[in-house]
C-alpha cells in the first residue's frame, strides 16, 4: 500500500494545489483606476516645485510636472482601484499665490489646496467625495532647485 512518505507527499501536493486557489478566493479583486494617462493631459507652465515628491502617508513617489501630478510608483486606492505609473492623479495643478497651489485630486474626487511650508513640505488638504483628507508631500528631486529655493525664501520672508 502507501508508505508514510507517499502519504505525506500526497498531502503536501494537495495543500500546495488547494492553497493558491483559496488565496485567490479571499483576495479583493483590483481594477484599474479610471484616471487619465500622462499622454492625455497636456503640460502647462513650468512651476518652481516641478520634480519628484513622496506622498508621506502612502510612501509613494509622484511627479509634479507643469500643471499635472502623475504617479511614478503605483498603489491601490480604496482597496480595489489600482493607480498605475503614468496615471494623472491631480489636474489641473497651478500656483494661486506664492507657495499656495490649487487643483483637483482625481482619486479623492475633490478640490485640493497645497501650501508649501517654509520647511519645504507641501501640506495638502482635499475636500474629497468621502470627506476631508489631509496629507503631506516631501520633495525628493527638484527640476530647478534655484527656483524652488527662491520660492522658499519668498515664503519665509513673508512670514510663512
Amino acid at each position: 500500500m502507501f508508505s508514510n512518505l507517499k502519504i505525506s507527499a500526497l498531502i503536501a501536493i494537495s495543500i500546495l494545489w488547494i492553497a493558491p486557489s483559496q488565496a485567490q478566493v479571499n483576495q479583493i479583486p483590483e481594477i484599474g483606476a479610471f484616471l487619465p494617462s500622462i499622454t492625455d493631459v497636456k503640460p502647462k507652465e513650468v512651476s518652481p516645485i516641478d520634480g519628484l515628491w513622496t506622498i508621506s502617508s502612502l510612501d509613494k513617489v509622484v511627479r509634479i510636472d507643469r500643471g499635472r501630478i502623475y504617479a511614478i510608483e503605483g498603489w491601490t486606492h480604496l482597496f480595489v482601484l489600482k493607480i498605475q505609473p503614468g496615471m494623472v492623479v491631480i489636474h489641473p495643478f497651478k500656483q494661486q499665490s506664492p507657495g499656495v497651489f490649487v487643483g483637483d485630486d482625481l482619486p479623492l474626487q475633490g478640490p485640493l489646496k497645497a501650501i508649501l511650508t517654509g520647511d519645504r513640505i507641501l501640506d495638502i488638504n482635499v475636500d474629497g467625495a468621502l470627506g476631508e483628507v489631509n496629507y503631506q508631500m516631501i520633495p525628493q528631486q527638484l527640476d530647478d532647485t534655484d527656483a524652488f529655493n527662491q520660492l522658499i525664501k519668498q515664503i519665509r520672508n513673508s512670514g510663512g
